[in-house]
């Protein structure tokens, strides 16, 4: 079992040191399985998943949300380690830092430090660097997350109110042209010609849409780019009768996946398309400020996270986490100690 009872970052690099790839993660919900079913409250497990709920008697449910995946190892290290007061390793910031919280919350009110205001749930979930659906998805669809009035899911926001996110939109499009030998190429048609024409008006959106932009004082901005292009030709001297196209289009929030889509197309074209993700964008507005302080800066995140899931499921929810996005995925992932701390005693005022 983990030992709660030490300190938060003790904590994180034990939950550092057990690797939990997505995929992969059912030796970490072991062994927070293992340690949760010791404490009192409502402790289910659904796939590799855990929910620890806290019914207090209270009138309002609020959770704490955290995945427990972390993106491949790579060149990053599950062996943590201080260096320059930052805490180092693979989901330092995202989002092990989260768990560490979550955690050390639930010790806390064992031991009466923390006198909660709400009914609390605690969702630690897998599968969330992955493609959708995800974790929350199957959670949310088999009516696990019921009842809950706010939750606050702990990435990494560098302790601001991420009260927002744009939404994501990846599709394919396919280019056909007609094969030929390179030394006689009047008898084909090449593929790659129309698919650059197609890059450039895909430049042509971005160019349109990437502009400082805001809601409710709180800036952000569109864009599209270009993820993927190549030819399905083996040979140098062929014609490329074939390319596939990968466009991601990162949205406002005040558009819909739908709109988003009909506006990409419009610099796509409507044939051969294949959509290979699609999630909404959202913004809470004043909906969750019962739940918030009046004095911590907000932002909407320049990135898609599960709240957007959450809030289209009914459940108002914002980022609210320690650690940087900027560490995120990288070799060098950190996380300040002095950060985590702080937030550690700013998210129990809040609860």
């Amino acid at each position: 079992m983990f030992e709660l009872g030490c300190d938060i970052v003790t904590i994180l690099s034990d939950l550092i040191s057990i690797e939990s790839e997505t995929g992969n993660e059912k030796a970490l919900c072991d062994k927070l399985f293992d340690t949760l079913k010791s404490y009192d409250g409502e402790l289910i497990r659904v796939k590799n998943s855990l929910l620890f709920n806290l019914d207090l008697k209270k009138d309002k449910r609020v959770a704490l949300i955290g995945h427990i995946d972390t993106v491949p190892v790579a060149n990053s290290s599950t062996t943590p380690e201080i260096k320059d007061d930052e805490l180092w390793g693979r989901g330092s910031c995202d989002m092990k830092s989260g768990l560490a919280v979550m955690l050390k919350v639930i010790d806390d009110i064992s031991i009466g430090k923390i006198k909660p205001k709400q009914n609390l749930s605690f969702v630690f979930y897998e599968n969330e660097e992955g493609a959708l659906p995800n974790g929350i998805n199957f959670l949310l669809d088999n009516n696990y997350l019921m009842d809950i009035d706010f939750a606050f899911v702990l990435e990494p926001t560098q302790s601001k109110y991420s009260v927002g996110c744009l939404g994501s939109l990846a599709v394919k499009k396919d280019v056909y042209g007609i094969s030929a030998h390179s030394a006689n190429p009047k008898k084909g048609k090449n593929a790659l010609i129309e698919a650059t024409e197609i890059v450039m008006s895909v430049e042509k959106m971005n160019k349109l849409i990437n502009k400082d932009s805001s809601i409710d004082g709180l800036d952000y901005y569109e864009t599209v780019n270009i993820t993927q292009l190549g030819t399905t030709t083996e040979t140098f001297n062929v014609i490329p009768d074939h390319v596939e196209i990968v466009a991601n289009f990162r949205f406002s929030p005040k558009r819909s996946s739908n709109e988003a889509l009909e506006y990409l197309l419009e610099f796509l074209g409507q044939d051969n398309i294949t959509i290979l993700d699609k999630a909404d964008s959202c913004y809470i507005g004043d909906s969750g400020n019962d739940f918030l302080l009046p004095n911590i800066d907000r932002e909407i995140m320049q990135a898609w996270t599960d709240i957007a899931q959450l809030n289209k499921a009914g459940i108002p929810s914002i980022n609210y986490g320690a650690g940087s996005i900027k560490y995120a995925h990288k070799p060098d992932e950190r996380i300040s100690i002095d950060e985590l701390t702080e937030f550690y005693k700013s998210l129990v005022t809040h609860l």
